[in-house]
């Protein structure tokens, strides 16, 4: 088994650990709810379905989902305070623990939306959408998306000029380290782009 697999494998596995110390009401503060022997839990368009017991994740549509969204919403249900839901204001950079990945962050996110969805108005109008994304002020279009239920995310997107390509900048909560690792961060950051492009949880 590679390595990488073993990875995000033990990473899935530490995720459920930190799940069985979780009080019912804060999974509920969350934003999720139980059903049967399961957890839902809204991410973006779609409602994951969290089996503590067989320890696996599911899409509404009854797929497992990829390990990246998998263990970004096992990280959030393992959140143990209640940080204030805060808009997103604050660019990758701004957070001081995360400068020094700010290179990895854009490369990874904003660069490679604008390279694919984000070549166009029309094309990032109809990915947002999808998404369920609500039209916010910025830019020359701006959206904001709700990936969990208290963390949101803004992406600001800025026509092409004649000698320049289209420019975008994604906007974190100013908190958001209260629900998330500098790491993580960058993953629901890219794991958001890669759905803007059309690509399965």
């Amino acid at each position: 088994m590679p390595s990488a697999q073993k990875n995000l494998q033990r990473a899935t596995e530490l995720a459920f650990d930190a799940l069985a110390h979780q009080t019912d009401e804060q999974f509920r503060w969350l934003g999720a709810d139980r059903a049967a022997d399961f957890w839902r839990l809204p991410v973006l368009n779609d409602v994951f379905q969290i089996d503590t017991r067989r320890r696996r994740v599911f899409s509404s549509a009854g797929s497992e989902v990829g390990p990246a969204w998998r263990i970004l919403a096992l990280h959030y249900l393992a959140v143990r305070g209640r940080p204030e839901q805060r808009p997103p204001e604050v660019t990758f950079a701004d957070i001081p623990t995360a400068r020094s990945y700010a290179e990895v962050y854009r490369r990874r996110t904003t660069l490679r939306l604008c390279a694919g969805v984000g070549r166009s108005l029309a094309e990032l109008q109809a990915g947002a959408a999808a998404l369920g994304a609500r039209a916010a002020v910025g830019g020359d279009a701006a959206f904001d998306f709700l990936v969990f239920p208290r963390l949101s995310l803004r992406l600001i997107w800025h026509v092409p000029a004649e000698e320049f390509p289209p420019l975008a900048t994604l906007l974190v909560p100013a908190n958001i380290e209260a629900f998330f690792c500098a790491e993580d961060i960058v993953v629901v950051s890219e794991s958001l782009v890669s759905r803007l492009c059309g690509r399965p949880f």
